[in-house]
């Protein structure tokens, strides 16, 4: 993963966290919570490799 990629996943990380905090429902800041915890995992270890199955035939 390029480091501008995981620039930007750190930036978006601390965008929800500040969303999460300003949220007046709880409903809304547990879903930025989500959302910050996905984004710093991908800042933090990139994208993960997508398993390919097996072609039938």
């Amino acid at each position: 993963m390029a480091t501008e990629d995981k620039g930007y996943f750190a930036r978006r990380a601390a965008e929800e966290a500040e969303l999460a905090a300003q949220a007046a429902d709880p409903s809304a800041a547990a879903a930025h919570r989500l959302l910050q915890r996905n984004y710093t995992e991908r800042a933090s270890v990139g994208e993960r490799e997508m398993p390919h199955a097996d072609p039938i035939g």
